[in-house]
């Protein structure tokens, strides 16, 4: 049987089904219509060459906040650069992200700005805030009918009115199980850290060193652990965002022994790459919460992502710019949170997870695509090179390197908490649905059309 397509991508290592093998990946308009064996005849329009090159499903980022200096106009450039074709950002009415309006209105108004402006794909998370419950037996089906099936709560942040309590939590997530959805949650205890830093500001204790001495290990792994409870209770399926410790890790074990409601992990590269000595020296230009935690919790999390208990790395990018995090040093709990990375995922996983041995290529891919895409419901049109799925496809030359700069040509953002570390070369070619959206980490945009991106709609196991 000889196929035909519109394009061929030839002589490449395709990273597919668990497995890196020789393959030929053939497009017809915007979906993959056949992987097939590098003998196989095929005819078709274009050939696109990717002899010793790595061809990877399109990056999912599936943990980023479009609200502050960047919003989904710049960072899809600078996603697509990389090699990432789908983001996931979270999205909600929260005054601390400027926005302040109906929570279905903040979403819809968020996909017609996303829909106008973004280079690639998205779905959106819906973040809940404890003003958000009364009415969420409405408000959570009619999320899940626009394609929105992953919400969030915070634990935390109660001066900032985001913290949503223990029986608030178990309403929001009887509604989500009742609907086939999936909850995260900001696991920290929020009480302990409001009072740890009423205590360390009480005496005049604001230096970067004793943020993270207000957010031990035990206020994560003590939330993390009354999460899965309440959710176990609650028969919620649930995702556990930015985990940063040893302790939650242990958690997460225990949970996975005893079985029971779905769940899965997440960890980030500032929590794998960088530890509290940075955030010393830097101060609060390298705040976020949770903080950066000790080599010992990256040692874990790296054993964690390369044995798959992590189930997807993320950028949590939430980025200010420097002015807005100053004062650096005596006024730490009053700098605002969040640091950029978006922009480095990528080459970070490639040359710090897999070129320097710390993971496989396969684990990678399943971290940053396929698993995405399964656990937020665009399986299997994303996250892997498949027939049928999109033509979202990345194609590295692994044996390239480069030295991150403070600075990327697509983002506001000024500065990187990762400037003068080596990682791996952008891809040499990025596809959206067929389209190519960048060619060696510059972005492709249609001059006529312009942006192409859309909202991808997430589906449950109770969608139709």
């Amino acid at each position: 049987m000889t196929h035909q397509a519109d394009k061929a991508i030839t002589g490449g290592l395709v990273v597919a089904d668990g497995r890196i093998s020789p393959a030929t990946v053939l497009i017809t308009g915007d979906r993959i219509s056949a992987v097939t064996d590098p003998s196989a005849p095929f005819r078709t329009g274009q050939i696109i060459d990717a002899k010793g090159k790595y061809v990877l499903p399109g990056i999912i980022d599936a943990h980023l906040h479009s609200v502050y200096l960047d919003r989904i106009d710049t960072l899809s450039r600078a996603a697509a650069s990389e090699g990432i074709t789908t983001l996931i950002p979270y999205v909600g009415s929260v005054k601390a992200w400027g926005v302040d309006k109906k929570l279905d209105q903040a979403m819809k108004d968020f996909i017609q700005e996303g829909n106008e402006t973004s280079l690639i794909d998205f779905s959106l998370h819906c973040t809940l805030l404890a003003g958000d419950v009364e009415d969420c037996d409405q408000s959570i089906p009619a999320m899940i009918e626009m394609g929105i099936v992953s919400f969030k709560v915070f634990m935390a942040y109660r001066k900032r009115g985001m913290m949503v309590e223990d029986e608030q939590l178990l309403k929001i997530m009887s509604v989500i199980a009742d609907h086939g959805g999936l909850l995260a949650a900001h696991a920290e205890n929020g009480a302990l850290i409001d009072y740890m830093e009423r205590y360390f500001s009480s005496r005049n204790q604001q230096h970067p060193k004793y943020y993270g001495a207000s957010h031990p290990e035990l206020s994560e792994a003590e939330a993390v652990f009354r999460f899965l409870s309440l959710a176990r209770t609650a028969g919620c399926d649930t995702y556990l965002p930015h985990l940063s410790t040893a302790k939650a890790l242990d958690v997460v074990r225990l949970f996975r022994k005893w079985n029971g409601q779905k769940f899965y992990t997440e960890t980030c590269p500032h929590y794998l790459l960088l530890n509290e000595r940075v955030f010393t020296e830097m101060g609060s230009i390298a705040k976020m919460s949770p903080p950066l935690r000790q080599r010992e919790d990256q040692e874990s999390l790296w054993q964690a992502v390369a044995e798959g208990l992590i189930d997807v790395v993320a950028s949590d990018h939430a980025a200010s710019h420097s002015t807005q995090k100053m004062p650096q040093w005596d006024k730490v709990f009053s700098a605002p949170n969040g640091v950029p990375g978006m922009e480095c995922l990528v080459p970070l996983m490639l040359k710090k997870g897999v070129m320097e041995g710390r993971t496989t290529l396969i684990r990678t891919v399943e971290q940053l695509c396929e698993k995405p895409a399964k656990i937020f419901g665009l399986y299997p049109r994303k996250g892997v090179i498949a027939k049928g799925a999109d033509a979202d496809i990345a194609i590295f030359d692994l044996a390239g390197s480069r030295e991150l700069a403070a600075t990327h040509p697509e983002l506001k953002i000024d500065y990187s908490l990762y400037e003068k570390m080596t990682v791996t070369a952008p891809p040499d070619l990025v596809l959206l649905r067929g389209r190519t959206v960048a060619t060696k980490g510059v972005p492709v945009i249609d001059g006529e059309a312009g942006p192409q991106g859309m909202f991808i709609a997430g589906k449950t196991a109770k969608t139709p």
